[in-house]
């Protein structure tokens, strides 16, 4: 698998890691690596207009997360003293998205929930590296962006061996 063999994740132990929607690249596969690594995951907790980062102890741990009205797994309780930006930040986040451009560029969702995060963490005093992981068609040539948007720092989309891997 691209991701787990590429050097930016390697030589990162905090990594914060979106669970998947049902029209994103699967993340599970790269989230029980992580636990078998023994890499610190965050995930993020939305709430309102806000996200933070929390940890994620274990497999288990995920299992156990009640699924949000977005059908995604987050904790119940927010709790802002938990960010990873409070326990000593994070080295890389992978980014969801609906669409990258080959220069990084993002379209997210709408909320600026990312963006926001990325600024918390350099007034933090951290550049966490950025990957998106996409499907192949998710890539397009030109994305239109405004000042505050942030760019990702790498986009890797599967072959089609490993989407036939991350599929079962």
């Amino acid at each position: 698998m691209k991701v787990l063999s590429s050097e930016i994740y390697k030589a990162s132990q905090r990594i914060s890691i979106f669970l998947p929607m049902k029209d994103e690249v699967n993340t599970l596969p790269i989230l029980k690596s992580m636990f078998d690594a023994g890499k610190q995951c965050y995930i993020p907790h939305y709430e309102g207009q806000s996200m933070i980062m929390v940890q994620l102890e274990s497999w288990a741990a995920y299992e156990n997360l009640p699924i949000n009205s977005w059908g995604i797994r987050q904790p119940s309780v927010f709790d802002s003293k938990s960010d990873a930006n409070y326990t000593g930040g994070l080295d890389l986040i992978f980014m969801p998205g609906l669409a990258f451009s080959r220069n990084g560029a993002r379209l997210g969702r709408g909320k600026g929930y990312y963006d926001k995060y990325l600024q918390q963490c350099l007034q933090a005093g951290t550049h966490p590296k950025t990957v998106a992981l996409i499907f192949k068609e998710q890539l397009v040539n030109h994305i239109p962006t405004l000042e505050h948007d942030k760019f990702v720092d790498q986009v890797i989309f599967p072959t089609s061996e490993e989407i036939n891997a991350i599929k079962t």
